[in-house]
């Protein structure tokens, strides 16, 4: 079984109050927030020691963070972080708050389905798709119910990302889409 990690920067949590877990037959999906950039990293690098293949980070972290992740397990791990386009960016530095947030996770499924992380601080949904199509229709399902941003797993590359993005922007132009495979 192969183990994948999305994992992000909450204030205030940690992950034994703020994971989630969804096996999909093929991989171990596993959602968790820690706070601060140190934490999450050391639970990224507690989750390679345990076999995890792929960690996608989101927005918080940089290019540094994801050679450390990878120079941690030579050859054993990919890991991603959520970059944004420019006008994403702008869209998402413009917020005034980041509490209601989902995540995009492309999996072994017929249907969305959805692991859901709740705290006073913040509210994840992460929601595994099958395809392109899949996601559109939850991104723009989120976004009427007003989130206040999205991100992508590594699987969504540029053109898929931008579909996401035209379809995000149909319904709110203010939801920042950001995706781990820019």
């Amino acid at each position: 079984m192969n183990k994948y990690a999305f994992l992000e920067n909450v204030p205030g949590l940690s992950v034994d109050n703020y994971v989630g877990v969804f096996n999909d037959g093929e991989w171990e999906n596993i959602i968790a927030g820690c706070d601060g950039v140190d934490a999450v990293m050391d639970y990224a690098k507690k989750l390679i020691s345990e076999g995890a293949e792929l960690i996608n980070l989101c927005g918080d972290f940089t290019e540094e963070n994801v050679k450390e992740l990878e120079a941690f397990a030579p050859g054993k791990v990919t890991a991603h972080y959520a970059a944004y386009t420019p006008k994403e960016m702008a869209k998402l530095e413009a917020l005034s708050q980041y509490v209601e947030y989902v995540m995009i996770i492309f999996g072994n499924v017929e249907e969305p389905h959805l692991v859901e992380l709740n705290s006073p601080e913040m509210h994840t949904c992460a929601v595994f798709v099958k395809d392109v199509d899949m996601a559109v229709s939850v991104a723009q399902e989120y976004a009427k119910k007003g989130i206040d941003g999205i991100e992508l797993c590594s699987g969504f590359h540029e053109e898929e990302t931008n579909k996401v993005i035209a379809a995000v922007e149909e319904i709110d132009s203010k939801v920042p889409v950001g995706s781990n495979g820019l």
